[in-house]
Parts: structure tokens; C-alpha cells; sequence
């Protein structure tokens, strides 16, 4: 059996299903597959405040052109001290609440399965919130069929799916151990939708400490990166500079590199 009927004998095995649906490339294409195939079906997605820009939008546009009920379920997840603080284990308190949310949610709508866009590529080593899935129960189809990122884009290309940058929650703009903030989470938000509307490709905008921040881009862009400057600055930085090569990954981690 390939991985492709593997994954669609799956997905109908968990019916009725509920999509952890992000508003990214994976957890959608999830969606538009159980749509393809008359699987019964809902999207939940969660506003937690740290939710990257246009992605709520995203998963709710796909779940209205789809024709797939879209439930959004609200969660405040600076009230929660490992988030808020900034832990070590801010990953894991994170998913670990956001999916709870996710499966009550589930459970109340009568779907018998959550499922979310975790795949074969993902390692558990950068990925600390991964430990809540299987405790939760959650599965991941395109983990235990092995598809990874290469795949789930070419389906998302066969379904119509948008292809979207990878992103990461708002919390990991600001460096492991320092307080998580609303003020500095509404600067980032706000600093990566303007740039998103001029530069493709990943943008990330770090907060450096006193309202300072770093912008990682693709240095195919520099020149315009430098004339947006001003811009980014007047939204309530006192300071801003471009980062030297570009997007890096590992979120929080990425300044210890």
C-alpha cells in the first residue's frame, strides 16, 4: 500500500474527525483531504494570543471554501506561568493546554479522533510540544505514514491548498527566560504583517531586550528590508537591525547559535 492509500485509509478509520487546524499548509491539507474524501469532518482551531498573523484568518478562509464547520475555541495562554515566564518547558505547557482544548472541544461536537499536521520530517529534539500529542492521544497520519514536508506540499498543491511559509507561535520571538509580554507580542505581530506585505518567503522579527528588535529575512531582500526600517521602528521599537544570513530556525533557541 502506498503512503497516499495509507493515509486516506487512516483519516476514514478516525471518523468522525476533528482537524487541529493551525491555519498552516499541514494541518489544511489534512482538512481538504477529509473533504475530498466525504470523511465527516470539523476544523478547531485555537486563539491563544500567540497565534502568528493571518493564520486564524487562513484556517478560516480554507474551512468556508471547503464547506467544513470551522470552530475557534479561545485560550489565554499567558495565564499559564511556564508560558507567561518564559520556562524551559513553555513548548510543552503551551501544546499541552492548546490541545486539551482541542479534544474537549472535539469530544463536545461528537468527533471520535483528533488529528493534527505533525509529519515525518518533525523531530521531537526541536519540538518539545510533540510529548503532548501522544499523551493526549492525538494522532498525527502523515507521522505514521511517513510523509514529510515534501509530500504534504505536493498534495497541497493537488488540492488547492496555499503553500504558506513555516511559521512559529509569537513566544518564540523573545529569547528562552525572558517574560513573555503582551506589549512585545503585539509589536512583533504587528511588525511581521507590514513586512509580510512587502518581502516573501519566512520573516521572523526578534525582540532583543528593551523593546529593541532583530528582523531575519531572506538577504535577497536587504535593500528593501533597510527602506522598511523606519517603518518597523515607528510601530514602538526604539531599535531595529536586520540579522546577518537571514531566517534562522530553532525559535527561542536560535540566539544561542
Amino acid at each position: 500500500m502506498t503512503r497516499a492509500c495509507r493515509l486516506d485509509a487512516l483519516l476514514k478509520s478516525y471518523e468522525p474527525v476533528a482537524v487541529a487546524l493551525s491555519g498552516g499548509t499541514d494541518s489544511s491539507v489534512l482538512l481538504a483531504l477529509a473533504r475530498r474524501h466525504g470523511i465527516r469532518a470539523i476544523g478547531i482551531s485555537v486563539d491563544t494570543g500567540l497565534t502568528p498573523p493571518g493564520e486564524l484568518a487562513a484556517a478560516r478562509k480554507l474551512s468556508e471554501r471547503l464547506g467544513v464547520q470551522h470552530v475557534v475555541v479561545s485560550l489565554d495562554m499567558l495565564e499559564i506561568p511556564a508560558v507567561r515566564e518564559n520556562r524551559p518547558e513553555r513548548c510543552y505547557a503551551c501544546k499541552r493546554a492548546m490541545m486539551e482544548a482541542v479534544v474537549a472541544e472535539a469530544r463536545r461536537r461528537g468527533c471520535r479522533t483528533v488529528v493534527d499536521g505533525t509529519h515525518a520530517d518533525d523531530r521531537a529534539d526541536t519540538r518539545p510540544g510533540m510529548r503532548a500529542l501522544s499523551e493526549l492521544g492525538i494522532r498525527s497520519p502523515f507521522a505514521e505514514c511517513g510523509m514529510g514536508k515534501a509530500e504534504i506540499e505536493a498534495l497541497a498543491r493537488e488540492l488547492g491548498v496555499p503553500v504558506r511559509p513555516p511559521s512559529a507561535c509569537l513566544a518564540t520571538r523573545i529569547p528562552a527566560g525572558e517574560p513573555v509580554t503582551r506589549e512585545c507580542l503585539a509589536l512583533v505581530a504587528a511588525a511581521e504583517a507590514l513586512l509580510a506585505r512587502e518581502i516573501p518567503g519566512t520573516i521572523r522579527v526578534r525582540c532583543t531586550g528593551g523593546n529593541r528588535a532583530s528582523i531575519e529575512a531572506d538577504p535577497a531582500y536587504r535593500r528593501r528590508l533597510e527602506e522598511l526600517l523606519g517603518a518597523v521602528k515607528e510601530l514602538g521599537f526604539t531599535g531595529v537591525t536586520i540579522a546577518s544570513g537571514g531566517y534562522r530556525e530553532g525559535g527561542a533557541d536560535s540566539w544561542k547559535r
